[in-house]
Order: structure tokens, then sequence, then C-alpha cells
């Protein structure tokens, strides 16, 4: 392991290697599939990720897709390690979480999924 990534006990944790001294961000969405908001926290603050302030989202909010997307990179730095409990976090479709999931990294944020489903 790297002086870069931290350092993790067994085999079966390298998936929980990050880099050292990055932020994790746990994002959770409402969305039909998919655990409930309460789970999906319950299970990114199992993994680490340090939820302060929690709120459940506003359901009245009327945002579109790209003003979400706008917003959350205007979040996230280099380096920093989104962890989510599915894809299906990051679009509607598979087209859009690709895309999503292509521009985080070309931004040089990491992802984490917890769970991988078909």
């Amino acid at each position: 392991m790297s002086e870069h990534f931290e350092e993790v006990t067994t085999r079966d944790e390298i998936w929980r290697a990050r880099p050292v001294d990055s932020r994790l961000v746990g994002i959770v969405v409402a969305r039909d599939g998919m655990p409930s908001i309460v789970e999906q926290r319950e299970r990114l603050t199992a993994f680490g990720v340090p939820i302060g302030g929690f709120r459940h989202p506003a359901p009245n909010v009327v945002e579109t897709w790209e003003e979400r997307l706008n917003r959350l990179f205007g979040r996230l730095e280099k380096g920093d390690v989104v962890v989510v409990t599915s894809a299906h976090v990051f679009g509607r479709d598979a087209a859009e979480e690709a895309r999503t999931i292509a521009e985080l990294g070309r931004r040089g944020i990491m992802i984490k999924v917890l769970a991988h489903t078909a």
C-alpha cells in the first residue's frame, strides 16, 4: 500500500482504501428502487462517512438534475471521496449515471459504491 493511501488490515477491506487526508462525502437520494434516505444514511455512517446536521431533502424543492449536479460539483474538490449506497444515486438512468461518474472522475473525485446491483 502506498503512503498516499490509508492502510487496510485485510485483503477483503481493500475497497475501503482511500487517499490519506481525503474528505469523505456521502450522497443520498430519494428514488424508487433505492433504500430509504435513513437506511442510506445508516450505511454511509457505518462506512465511516461523517454526517453532521443531516436533514431530509425537502420534497417540494423543484430542481432539475443539471442544477443538482452543478450544486454537487460546486461542493466537491479534487481528492474528495464520494460514498454512495448505489450508483443509481448518480442519475435517473444508466446513461445519466455514467455521465455523472465520468465527470466526477475527470474532476479527480474518487467514488465508493457500497452495494452493486444490476
